[in-house]
């Protein structure tokens, strides 16, 4: 097993270094597919290039690509064009495996390296896992956790490939679905992806270049202002301006914003 991983990036970059350092040791390869400007025409504050270059320099990733957007064609398909990148960038790296993910998801340790060989040993195609997701620090979660999955590793296959809306045994990102062949769905005790999905310096940013932005995009500014605002033990104001509970919890991964 030759495991791949493939960010894509374009916002968040106060989380991405220590999210590849929750995988490094578990993974053989890493490639940031980064764009300097999001998929509705916003330039990165940031030079994105001299960022990946350094992450280079450190040893934490193996190489970046540039994707320039279709700005215009929607968040869709610039995601699906950019997960197949990666998923090729993998494939010529020799590797068998494949991991999508983006700078605000992170693994443990443990739970990581058991999944991957329980994935090597049943031979599995695919897999998937449910979240837990943060809200303003790396100390601050949902509650009640997610029902909602996010794609773990696939098998590299000949001829396979993302295709929005591929039917998936459980309910993940349509931009992130392949033809699941013979899928592993863990369970939370196996093992879950820790998503930092509302834990930004600048949270107004990654809400304008969403690819669903078009759900909520006339309450942008309310959920900014509230978070800006937020103080525990109140609740976490989400994308759809609802309101949900909060509990605290441990700083698994040293992530300070």
């Amino acid at each position: 097993m030759k495991i791949g991983v493939a960010y894509n990036f374009f916002d968040g970059e106060e989380l991405l270094e220590s999210s590849i350092k929750s995988i490094r040791n578990n993974v053989d390869y890493i490639t940031v597919i980064y764009q300097q400007i999001s998929n509705f025409g916003l330039n990165s504050k940031i030079n994105i290039k001299d960022f990946l270059q350094d992450l280079v320099n450190k040893k934490l990733i193996d190489d970046f690509i540039e994707y320039k957007p279709r700005v215009g064609a929607g968040g869709h398909f610039n995601e699906i064009v950019k997960r197949n990148l990666g998923l090729y960038e993998c494939s010529r790296e020799n590797c068998t495996h494949f991991l999508l993910m983006d700078s605000d998801e992170f693994y443990t340790d443990e739970q990581f390296k058991n999944s991957k060989q329980e994935i090597l040993d049943g031979d599995y195609d695919s897999s998937a896992c449910q979240m837990v997701t943060y809200y303003k620090t790396a100390t601050y979660r949902l509650e009640p956790k997610e029902d909602y999955y996010v794609p773990f590793i696939y098998k590299i296959r000949p001829g396979v490939e993302f295709i929005l809306g591929h039917p998936f045994p459980v309910l993940i990102d349509p931009t992130r679905r392949m033809e699941p062949g013979n899928c592993k769905i863990f369970t939370r005790e196996g093992i879950e992806m820790h998503h930092m999905s509302f834990v930004r310096k600048d949270l107004s940013i990654k809400l304008n270049n969403s690819s669903a932005k078009m759900s909520f995009e006339n309450v942008i500014g309310k959920i900014v202002n509230y978070y800006e605002n937020w103080e525990y033990p109140n609740p976490a104001m989400w994308a759809s301006a609802n309101l949900i509970d909060v509990v605290e919890t441990e700083n698994l991964f040293d992530v300070n914003i």
